[in-house]
């Protein structure tokens, strides 16, 4: 939905110099920088006069409660690769980076669970506990940057949902430091808790306007035995999409299965460079050595049955490149000047629906269109390329925009503009269709942040 007009919160009235030195005596030796440095923290477009670098829990209590006690605006950060999600900062005085809070604090391997603090890298994270042969299935595009809490505060989800589940899924408890600097606890570090309001799951998707993870209690998997990729190309996408019923058959089930347009990925251009505009679908088979060999043969009969041009299956290392390449697609981590990048929720089975309006609309509105199609649990994601003459700010490629999410939005109500120009974001219902409970959505967030101090105007409705 587009914003409502939101209350207008008074410029900053004091000097960021005394921001600066407040943080500096409450944090002792940590990092504070002003000035250029300031640069790198850069949210769509807009840059903080401060940043803070807390080494701790208690480090960013403090940071908080200057914080509030000055009313600066303060928007958390972790490696910045999901800060394009939401509308701009209505305000930006302080950036909270909390990559020094990177630590695994309790790991029980035989109870499946870990306990971590919210800056770890979704990469170290992986490494530790591949060395017990467990793993926490959320996927990201940038592994090696994305952090935890960025995931949580964002509620990312990757292209293994169907199967495994979505961060909510995976949170047992977390620790989290409200507006004023509290710091505060949801949920316990067992999978057996006690009855009751489920509070942490509101931080979960907030993009951190309610409160700052600093710290997640999770519950863990098993890592499978084996993993392959089959992958069958198509010329037509009514091709591709027919064949899913077989594949959904699969004594096995897919952890992943995605429809792509071949153009749409480089890494997929490389691997069939005479299909740039085929259809690839890809199942991605996890589990028993066996048992995932039986289901490959079973995939690759039947997609062949299903009129595929070229069958490939994928060894460990180009399987791990591959969906490292579907999740860089479908995450809003790189984006062109002109482009713009949404994200449909309908059932599995609409789809094949979604594309074709949306190339429907595009081609109407002038636009090319690149898509991928998360099939199993019904997400799909759509590129929208501006012609040329279109640059990032100008009105006609924001009309174009807006005519294909009216188009999409008369049809399914969660179509989310995951990122596009800055310059753009407030012509454009980013969040899709108005939310019936948009009303508690604001009271809530008068009750955890009445001063608005927390990432102010980046959430739905500018929240």
């Amino acid at each position: 939905m587009p914003p409502s007009e939101p209350e207008q919160v008074a410029p900053s009235a004091y000097d960021p110099r005394e921001l600066a030195e407040r943080l500096r005596r409450a944090l002792r030796d940590e990092v504070v920088l002003i000035g250029e440095a300031c640069q790198a923290y850069t949210a769509q477009g807009v840059t903080p006069q401060v940043v803070a670098m807390p080494t701790d829990v208690d480090g960013v209590s403090a940071a908080l409660a200057v914080a509030a006690e000055l009313g600066a605006a303060v928007v958390p950060w972790g490696s910045g690769s999901r800060q394009a999600l939401g509308y701009p900062p209505r305000r930006y005085d302080l950036a909270l980076s909390l990559t020094r809070l990177q630590q695994a604090l309790a790991y029980d391997p035989a109870d499946l669970t870990i306990s971590v603090q919210a800056g770890i890298t979704h990469a170290r994270l992986a490494g530790r506990l591949a060395e017990e042969g467990q793993m926490l299935p959320l996927d990201v595009s940038l592994p090696e940057r994305a952090t935890l809490g960025g995931t949580l505060a964002t509620a990312t989800t990757g292209l293994r949902r169907a199967r495994y589940g979505a961060p909510r899924d995976f949170v047992l408890g977390l620790r989290v430091v409200d507006a004023h600097g509290t710091i505060t606890k949801t949920g316990g570090r067992v999978v057996k808790n006690v009855t009751g309001y489920d509070m942490g799951k509101l931080y979960l998707g907030s993009l951190g306007t309610l409160g700052v993870i600093v710290e997640a209690n999770l519950k863990l998997l098993p890592a499978p035995e084996t993993e392959t990729t089959q992958l069958a190309i198509f010329p037509e996408p009514e091709q591709a999409f027919a064949s899913l019923d077989a594949l959904n058959a699969l004594a096995l089930q897919p952890a992943a299965l995605v429809a792509v347009q071949v153009g749409a990925v480089p890494e997929l251009v490389e691997l069939a460079p005479a299909h740039r505009d085929y259809v690839l679908l890809a199942a991605r088979l996890a589990g028993p050595a066996a048992a995932v060999r039986r289901a490959a043969r079973e995939a690759e009969g039947a997609l062949s049955a299903s009129g595929a041009r070229t069958l490939l299956t994928l060894d460990t290392d180009g399987h791990a490149t591959f969906w490292s390449a579907l999740e860089r697609f479908a995450q809003a981590a790189t984006r062109t000047p002109n482009e713009t990048l949404l994200r449909v929720t309908a059932l599995p089975a609409e789809c094949e629906r979604v594309i074709a309006l949306a190339r429907t609309a595009a081609d109407t509105a002038g636009c090319a269109l690149t898509w991928l199609a998360d099939t199993a649990a019904g997400a799909t994601w759509l590129r929208l390329h501006g012609t040329t003459g279109n640059t990032s700010d100008n009105a006609a490629f924001g009309l174009a925009l807006d005519r294909v999410l009216q188009a999409l939005l008369r049809h399914w109500k969660h179509v989310q503009v995951q990122d596009c120009p800055p310059a753009l974001k407030r012509l454009l219902p980013i969040w899709g269709a108005e939310s019936p409970a948009f009303s508690l959505m604001r009271t809530i967030k008068q009750s955890f942040d009445p001063a608005g101090l927390l990432n102010p105007g980046r959430a739905i409705g500018g929240l």
